[in-house]
């Protein structure tokens, strides 16, 4: 009498949580811990440090759906996906339109309404009353090109810029000449000239 044993119990494939990668985390390590005896093989190569291993490295520049084939000793095989989400859109930056400052008009709202998870930051600080916040006032003593920095929730930046024109140069006054009064030139007309 002959026992033919049979094993074609697949092995476990599980390729881990799906992962989300942005401007600051740019790879995640997706996979779960190896199991002696069985190799693994993941699909498609691009972003991974390793196609042979159970968890390798991912950092693809786009969103991804990895398969990873497990086989076991007895070579039977079993797949699982993982899907590495990719979120490198910057966010919009909008310094807003450029301002004219004068005597009169001393200062203006820079930027544009501010969007939530965004943070901002405005350089240089000159005149400026705030460089975190999404619209500062600004009031310049000289013309000024601001820059503002847009960083998004995915830690992906955008930047814009907008000038504040000052234009506080006084006009020229001319009173005329000085004149003279006596019993016979009783009065005078005096031509005020502005330049």
């Amino acid at each position: 009498m002959v026992t033919v044993n049979v094993d074609t119990t697949p092995p476990t494939a599980d390729a881990g949580s799906n992962m989300d990668l942005n401007c600051t985390t740019t790879s995640a390590t997706i996979g779960t811990a190896a199991i002696v005896g069985n190799t693994y093989s993941w699909s498609p190569s691009t972003g991974l440090s390793s196609t042979t291993i159970a968890q390798p490295t991912a950092s693809p520049s786009t969103t991804t759906t990895y398969t990873v084939t497990v086989t076991g000793a007895n070579g039977c095989s079993a797949t699982d996906v993982v899907t590495v989400n990719v979120d490198t859109t910057p966010p919009t930056a909008d310094a807003g339109s450029n301002m004219d400052l004068n005597c009169t008009t001393t200062s203006a709202t820079i930027g544009t309404a501010a969007i939530v998870g965004n943070t901002y930051s405005w350089s240089p600080s000159t005149g400026l009353s705030s460089t975190t916040i999404a619209q500062p006032t600004a009031s310049p003593s000289t013309t000024t090109t601001y820059t503002v920095t847009v960083t998004g929730a995915n830690g992906c930046s955008a930047t814009d810029v907008v000038t504040v024109n000052v234009d506080t140069t006084p006009p020229s006054a001319d009173a005329g000449s000085n004149m003279d009064l006596n019993c016979t030139t009783t009065s005078a007309t005096q031509q005020q000239r502005i330049r």
